[in-house]
């Protein structure tokens, strides 16, 4: 295939067995127009438009979205941070109950926060897949219940059970995947 310039803007495009002919406008057609002052600043009006409902969207949805991701990877965290004073209540020191207790109750009021934070919550969890309203608050009832049995002890012996099926039905409430060896067995 061989091309040859034509003219202004027109290229012929010669085949073996014959030629075929494609005419692109000149350059000269494919100029804007001119811009007057009310076009440039209808341009600058848009950007300026567009950079502040995407700074709108940032702060009042993504951030906080992030933040309670946040807060649940902080739950896993004190899920296994917190093991040996959870799976061993009125064991150890009364300060590192004390201090575990705290750092529960505190992800709890966090993770309760974030309903209100994240605003409109229905809508919004279901864009970013969170957990539904009553499983955020069934989590966070969970982890003040856990928080509560750390200072006392049952005379059965049931308060270890008892913290690992919360610890169960907090990580299933907020999607936070356990092993099944880790489970506490189902009767």
């Amino acid at each position: 295939m061989e091309v040859k310039r034509a003219g202004w803007g027109e290229m012929h495009f010669v085949a073996a067995s014959g030629g075929i002919r494609f005419a692109f406008p000149p350059y000269a057609r494919c100029r804007s127009p001119p811009m007057n002052g009310f076009a440039v600043f209808y341009t600058v009006l848009s950007g300026t438009v567009v950079f502040v409902i995407g700074q709108i969207i940032l702060q009042f949805v993504i951030v906080p979205v992030q933040d309670f991701l946040k807060t649940i990877a902080a739950i896993a965290h004190a899920r296994v941070e917190h093991a040996l004073v959870t799976a061993n209540p009125g064991v150890l020191s009364a300060e590192r109950m004390d201090e575990t207790s705290r750092h529960l109750r505190r992800l709890s009021a966090q993770l309760h926060s974030h309903l209100f934070l994240v605003r409109p919550y229905v809508p919004v969890s279901r864009v970013f897949k969170l957990p539904s309203r009553s499983k955020v608050l069934k989590a966070s009832r969970s982890l003040v219940g856990l928080s509560n049995s750390l200072g006392s002890v049952d005379a059965k012996g049931k308060t270890y059970q008892w913290n690992a099926e919360r610890w169960e039905s907090i990580c299933e409430a907020l999607g936070i995947y356990i092993e099944q060896d880790d489970r506490w067995p189902k009767e």
